[in-house]
This record gives structure tokens, sequence and C-alpha cells, in this order.
């Protein structure tokens, strides 16, 4: 019933948009729902893991800082590819298995927003492709019987594509270079992870915690407070390999943002707080097999965001698959 399965690589949706009165961008460097089943199993050790994630994200929100700019009632589509290689040694560190997960997002997307604030009104868009934010998780996992847990910490490299958006006051008016895939900032993200498993029935328990530590974006003089992150999964296995359950997510902000441009944004949508909190939730369905004596696994998931506040409220389908070798 168990099969191989590893700390997923802190994710990163770096779409700089968000909601009223938002943290900047909309939305934080983890892409929220990545820790879903198995979240606190590792690979074999020895055993290396390549997974191919697939996701159509869309959000929208009243207010966000896009680029340094304060824009209205923007709306975002964004189509994300991200690749994971992960390698577990076969040594033991602490009595658990170390390993990476290196992973890579590029994506493609669209925004349309009706001004910016202060400034302007009037209908705006803005497409972008490129490259986002790469991400570096170390991580050891245990094994105690049908426990499982893990602890890692994730690395948000800020080299993904990145522009300081533009404001022209026309005619026309127009907003430039105001979606990005980058944060231009740098986060790091400790996470400890859990999973239970019993294979006489199949029903599996699987959660994780996290805690981002954004620093400031130069170009914007914006410094994001930390945000935690807790996730859960429940899921009934099946001897043909099916399994289905829900999963989901809440993040909150646990302090305030600082800094000239959190400062300059405050002001100019008249809020007292820039703190940001979102639910998600939906289902998932996973399936096991073997091509030959390569293992695979498929993943398909919705989440439904809700109860958003200061940020983006999305909907996200996923799809992923993973071999191990």
């Amino acid at each position: 019933m168990q099969r191989r399965m590893y700390l997923s690589a802190a994710a990163v949706l770096a779409v700089s948009a968000g909601s009223a009165n938002a943290l900047e961008g909309g939305t934080s460097a983890y892409l929220l729902g990545s820790r879903d089943t198995f979240a606190g199993a590792v690979g074999k050790p020895g055993s290396t893991i390549v997974t191919n994630n697939f996701f159509y994200w869309h959000g929208d929100a009243p207010t966000l800082s896009l680029g340094g700019v304060a824009v209205a009632n923007p709306e975002v589509d964004i189509y994300l590819y991200r690749l994971d290689i992960a390698h577990f040694f076969d040594v033991e560190i602490f009595g658990g298995t170390p390993g990476f997960v290196l992973s890579v997002p590029a994506g493609s997307g669209a925004v349309d927003a009706s001004g910016a604030v202060g400034r302007f009104s009037g209908a705006v868009e803005d497409e972008n492709i490129g490259f986002s934010d790469p991400i570096l998780t170390s991580v050891i996992g245990w094994h105690a019987g049908n426990f499982h847990y893990s602890a890692g910490v994730s690395f948000f490299l800020p080299w993904g594509k990145y522009n300081s958006a533009t404001v022209d006051l026309g005619p026309p008016p127009e907003i430039d270079d105001f979606l990005n895939f980058g944060k231009n900032r740098l986060t790091i993200m400790p996470v400890v992870s859990a999973t239970y498993l019993d294979p006489s029935d199949g029903l599996e328990f699987s959660g994780a915690m996290s805690l981002e530590f954004p620093f400031e974006n130069s170009a914007t003089d914006w410094r994001t407070a930390p945000i935690l992150n807790l996730e859960g999964a429940v899921l009934q296995h099946l001897p043909s390999g099916f399994a289905f359950g829900v999963a989901g997510y809440m993040s909150q902000q646990i302090g305030e943002d600082s800094g000239a441009g959190a400062d300059s944004f405050k002001a100019t949508v008249g809020a007292d707080s820039l703190k940001a909190r979102v639910f998600g939730i939906g289902p998932i369905l996973t399936y096991s097999t073997k091509f030959d004596e390569t293992p695979v696994n498929f993943k398909m998931k919705y989440t439904h965001e809700f109860a958003a506040k200061r940020r983006f409220e999305s909907d996200v389908v996923s799809l992923s698959v993973n071999f191990s070798f």
C-alpha cells in the first residue's frame, strides 16, 4: 500500500499580484498546497525522484501591489510548470535519511486590471512568460512503523524574472511590466511534516507546518513579514492503487510588512494593516503503478480558496506525475 514518496519541494507561484491592502504581490513565495499526500515521507535511500507538476491558477482581488504600483481590481490567469528533482542519500544523519530537492518553475500568464489607485482609471493588461524563482530544499526523514516524519528547510532564490512596473499617464494611460514571475527577494522557509498510514485499512493522515521568512525586495523597499502555513490531507488508499480524499491549507501572516514601499502602499489605499491570510480546500485523487520496474505516481487536485484577507483569492487545478529511480 505504501508508495515511495518524498517531502515535496517548496514551490513558488511568484506572480506579483495580491488583494486589498495586501502583502506585496498578494502571494507568498511558497505555493500553498504543495504538501499533501505523503507529506512526511521521504524516498528510499539511494533513490532519485523526478516530478513533473502542471498548474492552472486563476485569482482576483480588489487592490494589490504589482511591481511597486497599486493596481485596482486585478484578475490573473497563470499556467505554471515546475520540475522537481529529488535525491536521497544512502547514509544516515541523526538516524534519518537525508536528501535534497531542486525545483525549477516557469510559467506564462496574463493579468487585467481597472487602473492604478490614485493615478488613473481605465482597463490595463499585461502578459508575461519566463522562469520563476528556483527553490532548493534540504530534508531529513524518519520512519517509525506506520508513522513517517521529516524536517527540512527551503531556500527560494531570487533569480526569476522581475521588473519594476512603470506608469504612463498617456493618453491613453498604461502600466507596463506589472506582471512578474519572480519575487526579487530571498525567502527561507523551515518546515516539519508527518504522515500516518496503516496499510491494513489504507487510511492516510498527512500534515505539514512551515514558516516563511522573506527578505527585502530592494526594487520596492518592501519587506514582507513572516508567514505561517498549515497544510493537511486525508486520503483513503485502495488495493487497486487509487486513493481519494481531501486536502487543504491555511496561511496567516504573523507580522506587519515594513519598508518605504509598504508604507507608501498603506497610505495609497488607506490601510491600517497589510497582514494577510487565506484558506483553501478541495478534492485530491492519486494513482500508483509501475512502468516495467519503475514506480510511477499520478496526482490530480483542485483547490478553492476562501476567506482571503489582503491577498489573492484563487482557484487552482494541478496535475503531477513522478518517477522513482
